[in-house]
């Protein structure tokens, strides 16, 4: 896709940002996307931003499994961290009480009891980022983080993407240290 043709499926709002759907392969369904521009830049749409929407759009099917087995990473954590009320069986450890009630046991489960929700490009760092906003399985929103076309790690709505400019497993490694106490 090229600059132009970004620039003409795109709808600035009051904000500032932009609006648009596309195809995406990965997940074979049409997302919106929003492209969240530099601040110091008049919004339209950039060189960075098309490469980032042109990452997106080569990520191949087979890259799945990467989304699921984060998903499911992310279910795990998740319910070893925080206690959302599910009571334990006899004999049934507080993650397996949770992964019973949320009905999940592996990543095909936890990827279908999640929802891609959109796509938030940003023309902030250096490296090529977009957040693919997802409503996991475990019922938190959550972003699956793209750098420079690889899907390489997750993290909360919001997560501040220059952490990943040095590690791409910045926040996996900060979720195994939080694991480890």
């Amino acid at each position: 896709m090229t600059k132009a043709e970004l620039a003409a499926i795109t709808v600035w709002d009051e904000y500032n940002l932009g609006n648009l759907s596309l195809f995406i392969p990965l997940f074979n369904d049409t997302l919106k996307i929003v492209l969240f521009p530099d601040d110091s830049r008049v919004p339209g749409v950039t060189d960075k931003m098309t490469a980032i929407v042109n990452d997106l759009l080569q990520i191949k099917q087979d890259q799945l499994g990467r989304v699921k087995d984060l998903l499911w990473e992310e279910c795990l954590f998740s319910f070893h961290v925080a206690d959302y009320g599910c009571e334990p069986m006899e004999g049934e450890s507080h993650v397996d009480a949770h992964l019973r009630e949320f009905e999940i046991s592996n990543p095909d489960d936890a990827f279908a009891k999640s929802t891609i929700k959109e796509i938030h490009v940003s023309d902030e760092f250096n490296s090529r980022y977009a957040e693919i906003k997802v409503d996991a399985g475990s019922n938190n929103y959550i972003s699956l983080i793209v750098k420079n076309g690889r899907i390489i790690d997750f993290g909360d709505d919001g997560a501040y993407l220059g952490w990943f400019e040095e590690d791409d497993l910045y926040f996996h490694k900060q979720r195994q240290k939080t694991l480890a106490k």
